[in-house]
């Protein structure tokens, strides 16, 4: 298959479809193209599929506003002198159905996605290419429409359900999450019996098997059907590729002392590692291929930067937006100490401490000399050293990780009764973060549910923090508003959607608004 991302191109559909590709630039007049003289060759097929990656990467997706929407609504982030207008909103839960861009849009880009994947399933089943070619693009544009609808209900609890079969209605009524979910599980069974376990290198960041089952062992879970998310997730950790980084079946070898975890750990997060073996689903940045782009409206696929570093960077180098609460560094254990042997590894491989020392404006600075005036900064998807920050930058972003795999298991086995097999899988994780066993114990397996679901809501904060998943966590527990100031209940569960969006769709009305924002 033609290299997936991130040598880009734009061709004009039906006034929406843009995408990347290879060379399409250099072979068709852009102005003729529709889906008679299109859809053709498995170029052609390839290259619709490619669009439909492209808004994951915009300014409103995990360019940038997705990180905010997910993390400033959460307990993870707290303000600096800079945080103000929608980002405050969302920490201090003072949003409503309109003005603010970072629900609004990220509402307008899953639909975008959504949209375009609905294309490639109109126009491509039809066409006589190879078929495993055209079982590999449908595959994947199931697996992004899921994804795309997993988010419409994680975060609005429902919406306009839009097929390829209803695709050009402009006015759609708002579906339940129960037939959005039906539509996931569709869509990654299909896709997971089309897509492969892996690509080749050139195809790095394609939609696999591995990453279909997660989702949907993820939607299984948020669904509280405990049997079936087991099932999917215990397929990926038997039969995939994936491998903790740093931990036992690292081919690399075993981390086995501190500094080596926080070594193999920091990969994960890096500039200049993207796609490890821990990766089962990233989006893919590059800061060669177009730079940033400040319009929410551009899914052209022309801008593959991301500017996350920049809004969560450190003090002088950024425009220093988030910093890690104090409730979320307390959550990591330790004797008290500062030194590294003193602390859970993964503080300091996941927050800038006291034993690190940046490069700010040209000169190395400890870290130590900025602690006291303003705390521990996120390391997680910055320079390990060089925090000199540009608007451009390339670092990949998970939205599936194989720790949350391995913790999601665990949670659906301690669902279903297996306690011990659920502790076992935890302490994997813990094992790997510290291979020594000084600092992190081994939980206990024989402890009652209550208190190994305490284990797991511990684990997942401290090994997933500032990853988007916290605030999903919370609530599908029940229990944000313990954790979350402002968390109002039957109302902060879900984000109103958009007023804009009730104004403009006719099969909508203010009584489809979610409870709390009328």
């Amino acid at each position: 298959m033609k290299k997936l991302l991130f040598s880009i191109f734009t061709f004009s559909f039906m006034l929406m479809y843009t995408g990347c590709g290879d060379d399409f630039l250099d072979r068709r007049d852009q102005t003729s193209v529709n889906s008679a003289s299109f859809y053709q060759t498995e170029d052609d097929a390839i290259a619709s599929v490619n669009a439909v990656y492209a808004p994951l990467q915009n300014f409103s997706l995990w360019g940038r506003r997705i990180h905010f929407l997910l993390d400033f609504a959460s307990d993870e982030v707290a303000s600096t002198p800079n945080t103000q207008g929608a980002p405050f909103e969302l920490i201090l839960h003072t949003f409503g159905p309109q003005g603010n861009e970072h629900i609004d849009n990220p509402w307008n880009m899953f639909y975008r996605m959504i949209a375009k994947a609905n294309i490639t399933l109109s126009e491509v089943p039809d066409m006589e290419i190879d078929q495993t070619v055209k079982d590999e693009v449908i595959g994947q544009a199931r697996f992004l429409r899921a994804l795309g609808y997993f988010y419409i209900n994680a975060l609005w609890n429902g919406g306009p359900l839009k097929t390829e079969e209803n695709a050009n209605d402009l006015a759609t009524e708002r579906a339940t999450a129960e037939q959005i979910w039906s539509l996931v599980e569709s869509d990654l069974n299909d896709a997971i019996a089309k897509l492969p376990w892996s690509w080749e290198t050139t195809d790095a960041g394609r939609a696999t098997k591995g990453a279909a089952k997660s989702l949907l062992g993820k939607a299984h879970l948020f669904q509280e059907e405990y049997a079936e998310a087991e099932a999917a997730f215990m397929d990926v950790i038997n039969n995939g590729p994936y491998y903790l980084m740093g931990g036992e079946d690292d081919p690399a070898g075993a981390a086995s002392t501190v500094e080596e975890a926080i070594q193999a750990m920091r990969t994960n997060h890096d500039f200049g590692v993207k796609n490890n073996g821990e990766a089962v689903f990233e989006v893919q940045f590059r800061s060669d291929a177009g730079g940033l782009s400040w319009d929410s409206g551009n899914s052209a696929g022309l801008a593959e930067s991301t500017i996350r570093p920049h809004e969560y960077g450190v003090d002088g180098s950024s425009f220093y937006n988030a910093k890690p609460s104090p409730e979320l560094l307390a959550a990591y254990e330790g004797n008290g100490g500062t030194a590294i042997g003193d602390r859970d590894p993964r503080f300091e491989a996941f927050f800038f401490t006291e034993n690190d020392t940046i490069m700010q404006g040209g000169t190395a600075v400890p870290y130590a000399d900025k602690i006291s005036n303003v705390g521990y900064a996120f390391k997680k998807y910055q320079h390990s050293s060089d925090v000199s920050y540009s608007n451009d930058n390339n670092v990949n972003h998970d939205v599936i990780r194989y720790a949350d795999v391995i913790l999601m298991a665990a949670e659906a086995k301690i669902k279903t009764g297996s306690i011990s097999e659920g502790i076992a899988l935890i302490n994997q994780v813990r094992r790997r973060a510290d291979p020594t066993g000084g600092i992190l114990q081994l939980r206990p397996e024989n402890v009652s549910e209550s208190q190994a679901m305490d284990f797991l809501i511990s684990e997942r904060r401290v090994e997933l923090c500032s990853e988007q998943v916290r605030r999903l966590d919370l609530v599908r527990w029940g229990i944000a508003k313990d954790y979350i100031d402002n968390f109002q209940v039957n109302k902060h569960e879900y984000f109103p959607i958009p007023q804009t969006e009730l104004n403009a769709n006719e099969a909508l009305t203010q009584a489809d608004q979610n409870p709390g924002y009328n």
